[in-house]
């Protein structure tokens, strides 16, 4: 078994959206379940076509440990059934001095941050796909407040349940968003510019300090500290 990456580039984001909705869906339980797979996950990247250093149209990578070739014999027949797939190319790992994605991902993010994510990513993919297959249009990132939504659920509250079912409290949360926006504003300014990301962490601030005003609002017209459980 060795490391690779499958590169798809599509015609468009939708035809991107579409092959992650009627191919990879399906087709995961098959990697799973076959002896040419030992452990993978995907990436995918319509959503960043709109800046310049995103794709042109649509882009789905698939990385895995396991028999590339076997794989690529298998599934090659379906991949070239999508209307919408550009091209597809096969990247060995071994061609980058690594015997394995898992060798690959200890030396990039050390030998414990390494393993967690080689651990970690395949349980997301599977939560993706299942997100996918149960939503047939994918949720806001943070809902518009609403009489029927009053809460403003949307995306954003996949992160606090999950971290609520793992066992996390609300400190553990808020530690978790903060690393996640300064990862963001190094991730922004590594692909838009310095600039972008001082823009960025200047609007966050912003919305930061106005919100001291609307919390102590709601303390003031809220109970507080009476509560039993979260």
């Amino acid at each position: 078994m060795s490391g690779a990456t499958l590169v798809f580039e599509f015609d468009s984001p939708a035809d991107e959206e579409q092959f992650i909705r009627d191919y990879l869906t399906e087709a995961w339980n098959r990697f799973e379940t076959n002896e040419y797979w030992e452990t993978g996950w995907f990436w995918r990247y319509r959503q960043f076509a709109e800046y310049e250093s995103g794709p042109d149209g649509g882009l789905v990578r698939l990385v895995f440990d396991g028999d590339a070739d076997e794989l690529v014999e298998q599934e090659a027949d379906r991949w070239d059934k999508h209307s919408g797939l550009a091209s597809w190319r096969l990247l060995r790992y071994e061609d980058e001095e690594y015997e394995s994605l898992f060798d690959q991902q200890t030396d990039t993010r050390g030998e414990l941050g390494g393993e967690w994510e080689y651990r970690m990513k395949p349980l997301l993919s599977r939560f993706a796909l299942a997100y996918y297959r149960e939503f047939e249009n994918t949720l806001p990132p943070v809902g518009e407040k609403s009489d029927e939504n009053p809460l403003g659920l949307g995306f954003w509250s996949a992160f606090h349940n999950l971290m609520v079912q793992c066992g996390y409290n609300w400190y553990d949360e808020t530690e978790v968003c903060q690393r996640a926006m300064k990862n963001r504003l190094k991730s922004i300014a590594s692909y838009r510019g310095a600039e972008a990301a001082r823009e960025e962490y200047q609007r966050l601030l912003d919305d930061w300090q106005a919100h001291h005003q609307e919390l102590e609002r709601w303390l003031n017209d809220n109970p507080t500290g009476q509560a039993s459980e979260p």
